[in-house]
């Protein structure tokens, strides 16, 4: 295990010696085959020759990358490929051109620009490499490299090492090891570690003694996060490590969560003295980016909202801001409504999983996905206040795969609606678009047509079309008028055949502000990169994003691409495709479209987190931090069922019972000379009259009490007649309780009374 380091600054200046044999510890080897042709392509390899990165070619007809024709992506050879060529693009075997003839590539391995020295970064498509003479670059350096083909001896000398000006570059690489899922208990796993662009790039690799790194980042550390700091660690940091490991290990130090838990990653070098050179070479290293006042490109800061003491966190699924005090929360037990500011979580409705929500603020509607079987619900916003408000079920909603909310129509205002996509058989999908409105329903069905293929994102444009993800595209339809459809790719963009043949999923689209203030161009977001076309579907730029790690969740927020991998979030500026921060979140999962609130795990708890534009207000109050930068004491939330007994016993009676109606007397049954001398009671017909029974019977019992009574009360009172007064109370508990009865078993005729009921009973009964 070993490490090399390579600065042009301050720190150790290895040269490079293009004439070195293979054995000197800064040369690169390329392998070349003799006969080039624009359809062979050659994957790249990234080999540790004398600790160093080197470029190896094949020419194995089995291991041939495709390009972006093809999509290709290809695999690492079992053959060693440790090169015995040392770098030579001069060579006669090069056929001659005059300018370079650069093509499109996907790497096996993580490979280093010729250029700039950075790592190509990316699942896919991560460079483009000369097929005459092999120079490999980034698609933006391209245009910077010399036109002549090969490039001149005297224009390829550049020394490795991180320019401060600009801080790109790579400086030190080497193998460490670092805890298998993140606790020492469970072993060390060896990794392949890359200090790049300011940043730790960790690779995995397999146990084969000849195994090359996958391009798949594993972890990425940045170093200018403002907590950024590595040193050594004392033996009570790392309890479950050996005696003789510790004098090997260091820490990595970043920021995670504001104002609480930071981000410590642990590195086991091969002995004390590598251990020593990782210390120095990254503390050389952050201290001159922080000499050279490099801008600092975070965009957001992680609040803590909800820990794992509550046990609705475990559950999370979906969330949406409703209030800057109270966000909603759905769960696999329910929806629940969080009031940040009083500490207080209230359960909404039936204990149902709450699967995604989209909250329409101009219409005080909540669009839910919900249910095993997927059925899409509508709930009025007051139902936060009020707790009898109906949640609204739209007709023949089951098996929903996809949803969306936006603007269907401008004119005279603005009249939102929702689409669902609904699974039907044979790949089918049959997509609905109901318009919101203000009748009892809430919804009405504008549309409907079906698709033959799984739709796998749905979205609307600001210019009212209906956009369907699919496997390798995007297609537009327009909601208003003619039922034309529309290619988000142009047949002619040469990324059209290179996204059919890879067959990658549809993740959302993104509408790109141009001067003046309107879009000019999409940026169609895929699985494993992003591409930037015009209006027309042409391929608009050459820059492409493209992820270090395999995404398990994809969003977009203020501008920003988030893509979510298992180890960490990385972040992108959509407007200038550059990566501009990466936060460390462990299986982090967005909880909406945008991802603003984030359920992720910290020493394997599971914690609801907040992402704070630091340039922006806040949508949402946060007061986790105090002033003076410590966190408060830990919040309790107290969780409160809104009338849960009464909702529970009234609902099913209602339920059970039918309120009655339309009643008329055809002969009397029962004991008694009829119904003449029958005293009747109206049975309930709401649930509110129902639960004034209580009341209206303590009405009747108050009645029972009669002025004549009342006045031989108080006469018995005065005189002292205790028997009497005893006599009168006897007889006043038999009224009582007669009157109870009769106001427990109603006669079943409601709406008919006696007229011969005596006056000071008549009228207090619920007529």
């Amino acid at each position: 295990m070993g490490s090399s380091f390579n600065n042009n600054l301050s720190l150790v200046n290895l040269k490079q010696n293009p004439n070195s044999s293979v054995t000197s510890g800064s040369s690169y080897a390329i392998r070349y085959p003799q006969n080039s042709k624009l359809d062979s392509l050659y994957p790249y390899y990234m080999v540790e020759k004398k600790h160093f990165l080197s470029t190896d070619y094949k020419n194995d007809q089995d291991n041939i990358d495709l390009d972006d024709v093809h999509g290709h992506h290809s695999k690492s050879s079992s053959k060693s490929s440790i090169s015995v060529k040392p770098l030579d693009l001069h060579s006669t075997n090069v056929p001659t051109a005059k300018v370079h003839q650069f093509l499109v590539r996907t790497f096996s391995s993580p490979t280093k620009c010729n250029h700039c020295t950075s790592l190509m970064v990316g699942l896919t498509r991560q460079g483009v490499v000369c097929e005459f003479c092999g120079f490999a670059c980034h698609t933006i350096c391209c245009q910077k490299v010399p036109t002549i083909c090969p490039v001149p001896i005297d224009q390829t000398k550049r020394p490795l090492g991180i320019d401060p000006t600009r801080g790109i570059g790579t400086a030190y690489e080497g193998y460490v090891k670092v805890p298998k899922m993140g606790t020492i208990k469970r072993g060390w796993v060896r990794q392949f570690v890359v200090v790049c662009d300011f940043k730790l790039f960790l690779y995995d690799i397999s146990a084969e003694r000849s195994a090359l790194p996958s391009v798949n980042v594993s972890q990425v550390l940045d170093m200018r996060d403002p907590e950024f700091a590595v040193a050594s660690v004392r033996e009570s940091d790392v309890i479950h490590a050996t005696k003789k490991d510790v004098p090997c290990i260091f820490r990595i130090k970043t920021s995670l969560i504001e104002g609480g838990p930071t981000c410590n990653t642990l590195m086991l070098a091969d002995n004390e003295t590598e251990k020593r050179k990782w210390v120095v070479a990254l503390g050389e290293l952050h201290r001159i980016l922080k000499r050279n006042n490099l801008p600092n490109t975070a965009i957001f800061k992680v609040h803590e909202i909800l820990d794992s003491s509550l046990t609705i966190a475990r559950s999370a699924l979906s969330s949406v801001i409703v209030y800057s005090d109270q966000f909603l929360l759905g769960t696999e037990d329910g929806l629940y409504c969080v009031n940040i500011e009083e500490y207080e979580i209230n359960r909404i409705g039936e204990s149902k999983k709450i699967i995604q929500m989209w909250y329409v603020e101009e219409e005080h509607i909540l669009v839910i996905l919900c249910g095993k079987q997927r059925h899409i619900r509508l709930l009025p916003i007051r139902a936060l206040e009020v707790s009898d408000v109906e949640w609204i079920k739209v007709a023949d909603s089951k098996n929903c795969i996809a949803a969306c909310t936006g603007v269907i129509r401008r004119s005279p205002a603005n009249v939102y609606a929702f689409v669902v996509a609904l699974k039907r058989p044979t790949n089918q999908t049959q997509v609905v678009v109901y318009e919101i409105n203000r009748n009892h329903l809430r919804h009405q069905k504008m549309c409907e047509f079906t698709v033959a293929y799984p739709v796998q994102s749905l979205q609307i444009l600001s210019d009212i079309r209906l956009v369907i993800g699919h496997q390798s595209g995007f297609t537009a339809y327009y909601l208003q008028g003619e039922a034309t459809t529309t290619s988000l790719i142009h047949p002619e963009n040469q990324l059209c055949a290179f996204l059919n043949y890879s067959g990658v999923d549809a993740v959302r689209v993104i509408e790109i502000q141009c001067p003046g203030g309107i879009f000019g161009e999409y940026l169609l977001v895929f699985q494993t990169l992003a591409i930037y076309v015009d209006l027309q579907g042409r391929k608009s730029r050459d820059r492409e994003i493209t992820y270090p790690a395999n995404p398990s969740h994809i969003t977009y927020l203020d501008g920003h691409l988030l893509v979510f991998s298992e180890t960490h979030v990385d972040i992108f500026n959509t407007q200038t495709a550059e990566w501009v921060q990466s936060i460390g979140l462990k299986r982090a999962q967005p909880l909406g479209p945008q991802g603003n609130f984030v359920l992720t795990f910290v020493n394997d708890a599971p914690i609801i987190v907040y992402l704070a534009n630091i340039h922006t207000k806040e949508l949402i109050h946060i007061n986790s931090v105090e002033k003076t930068g410590t966190k408060n004491t830990r919040r309790r939330f107290s969780i409160r069922e809104v009338n849960k007994s009464f909702k529970s016993t009234s609902d099913r009676r209602s339920k059970m019972i039918s309120a009655p109606t339309n009643f008329n007397h055809i002969s009397h049954m029962g004991p008694g000379d009829g119904i003449q001398n029958q005293r009747l009671l109206d049975l309930p017909t709401t649930i509110e009259t129902a639960d004034q029974i209580s009341n209206q019977s303590f009405i009747i019992r108050q009645s029972s009490l009669t002025p004549h009574t009342a006045a031989r009360q108080a006469i018995n009172s005065q005189n002292g007649n205790s028997q009497k007064a005893l006599a009168i109370e006897q007889q006043r508990a038999i009224e009582t309780e007669q009157l109870q009865a009769q106001a427990r078993s109603p006669s079943p005729v409601s709406n008919l009374s006696s007229p011969k009921d005596s006056p000071d009973i008549q009228s207090y009964l619920p007529f």
